[in-house]
């Protein structure tokens, strides 16, 4: 605890002028001497949203998106084999020692210890004394509240019940059931929204802290996800606020206008914005998708210089064996083939200047039409143009796994990349975790549940609409779509958003549906293992079924 403040002392060395910089010599470094001005409350509170940045990335991602029909990262030659981690996620063949795993269980269980510690040393904080109010403290102390609700739900949603603990001083102790955590998770929740800020105006922008709206978007979360999670239907609960968030009960929130907005530069003040990681170019950068999505000279395709290399790994899951089949007939996958053509996403991803660009896809010739610079192959298709294909079987003998090349699979652009004349903006798209189109999709697939599909259709159009030119969608959500239309919609809606298998998962298709080479599996997958490191480390841990 004496070596925390220490450090976060040592690094604060930018003081406001509410602060008292008179030198203060003390034999230890705790709470109460460390907390002298208002900013260090924030250098506090701030600790488990920096951990909630990584947690949005990297393994956590990999289990959303890289299990489901929308992902894949096939072998590339020597590239991304690794031991065949990539092909258990596809094949939901992983295991309790797999890395993903590992990760995400460990990166779950430290960030509740860092919020359970922050909230620890702020409540016994005199915020009075330091400027602030005790409106304030309440604020502070239930956006963690709010925030250990989310790190909780993540683990009920990848491993179920979780062990529940008050404070880091706590023993360690055995998992609570599901329904335990679920409980554990509402009661935070309802205790924290009422106390939380609300967004104040339409215009204001997302700074990456939790206001009301994104706390009970967590319920809605919750609510919505029951029935998965502890076999209880409450989407009417879900239902309600859902509805509660679009009427404006918890601020001021609007879709935005257009299908870009809520991705683009200055996303964070998007209307629809609610709860975003910031990123800001130099500054907290949000950029670890850059090295896994595009290839090795996508600088050239992108005109930006980027300081780290491209490792070429993941695409769009394909929609076709080979260059002269057919789309595939799955009823799930083939995610570049569910945007209808007139969709202004579906464009090839071009940069124009000035924070203007279309399109939403690294696909077909990488040449950048203003320098006229065309990406090479550097691997197997070494000093070749780069053409992006839609399907894995390149070389021409066969469509699995094993068979990636380096001109494999469309990429995501769906946070835009600036050119070389706008680079200072590169990494300024911050992360959605949470914007207001999930409210609609959830309010939607709620009404589809209790057979009100005009209803439902309706909202899913009242979106869908922003993505075409004029607004004229060509092939609008009918009254009688099925749950295999209601899939497609928040596939091409979230695509890459990091939640394709909480949604899969809820709509009962994620083990029962077969996609490009994945076959049908067991139940028991709707669920992660227990790391084999965690159960060692605490023998009151019990596994999950299954492994």
């Amino acid at each position: 605890m004496k070596l925390k403040y220490a450090a976060i002392a040592i690094l604060g060395t930018v003081a406001l002028n509410s602060c008292d910089l008179d030198e203060k010599f003390y034999s230890s470094v705790t709470p109460d001497t460390f907390i002298t001005c208002p900013e260090n409350t924030y250098a506090i509170l701030c600790r488990p949203f920096t951990h909630w940045k990584w947690y949005l990335g990297t393994d956590r991602w990999y289990l959303q998106e890289l299990t489901t029909d929308e992902m894949v990262c096939p072998t590339r030659g020597n590239d991304f084999y690794n031991n065949g981690e990539y092909i258990r996620l596809h094949e939901h063949t992983w295991m309790p020692n797999d890395r993903f795993v590992e990760n995400t269980y460990t990166g779950t269980m430290s960030a509740i210890a860092r919020t359970l510690e922050a909230y620890d040393d702020l409540a016994g904080v005199n915020y009075n004394a330091i400027g602030l109010n005790d409106a304030v403290k309440a604020d502070h102390l239930n956006q963690l509240n709010a925030i250990k609700a989310y790190y909780y739900m993540r683990g009920l949603d990848f491993f179920g019940g979780l062990s529940i603990y008050h404070s880091n001083n706590d023993a360690p102790c055995a998992r609570s059931t599901d329904k335990e955590t679920f409980d554990h998770i509402e009661k935070l929740l309802k205790e924290a929204i009422p106390n939380l800020t609300q967004k104040k105006t339409l215009t204001e922008s997302q700074d990456g802290y939790i206001k009301q709206a994104a706390a009970a978007l967590m319920l809605a979360q919750l609510y919505f996800n029951a029935e998965a999670y502890i076999g209880e239907d409450r989407y009417n609960d879900a239902s309600k606020i859902a509805q509660d968030i679009i009427d404006g009960v918890y601020g001021p929130y609007q879709l935005d206008p257009t299908w870009y907005g809520p991705h683009c530069f200055d996303n964070d003040v998007s209307p629809e914005a609610i709860w975003y990681v910031p990123s800001q170019n130099s500054k907290m950068e949000y950029n670890w998708y850059y090295r896994y999505f595009y290839n090795h000279q996508a600088d050239l395709y992108f005109n930006c210089p980027f300081p780290a290399s491209r490792y070429n790994g993941f695409q769009l899951s394909p929609s076709r064996e080979s260059a002269t089949s057919g789309v595939y007939d799955d009823k799930l996958g083939k995610s570049y083939e569910k945007y209808h053509d007139k969709d202004l996403r579906k464009k090839p991803y071009v940069y124009h200047g000035n924070k203007k660009y279309e399109g939403m896809f690294c696909v077909g010739l990488q040449k950048n039409p203003y320098t006229g610079e065309t990406a090479k192959g550097q691997k197997d298709m070494a000093g070749k143009d780069i053409v992006l294909v839609d399907y894995v079987n390149v070389t021409g003998t066969k469509s699995d796994m094993m068979e990636g090349s380096e001109a494999s699979g469309v990429r995501l652009v769906k946070m835009p990349i600036p050119n070389m004349a706008d680079k200072d903006l590169l990494w300024n798209p911050d992360f959605p975790c949470m914007r207001l189109t999930e409210v609609y999709y959830i309010l939607a697939e709620c009404k589809w549940r209790k057979n009100d599909k005009k209803g439902a259709a309706d909202l899913l159009n009242q979106v869908r609409k922003r993505n075409f030119e004029g607004g004229n969608d060509p092939n609008p959500v009918p009254s009688s779509f099925d749950i295999y239309r209601l899939a497609d919609e928040w596939q091409i809606e979230f695509l890459g958003e990091g939640r394709r298998r909480t949604d899969l998962i809820r709509l009962g298709l994620f083990t029962t549906e077969r996609w490009w080479t994945h076959e049908p599996t067991d139940p028991t997958r709707n669920r992660f293992p227990i790391p084999s490191s965690a159960i060692a480390g605490n023998t009151l841990i019990e596994q999950n079924p299954g492994y």
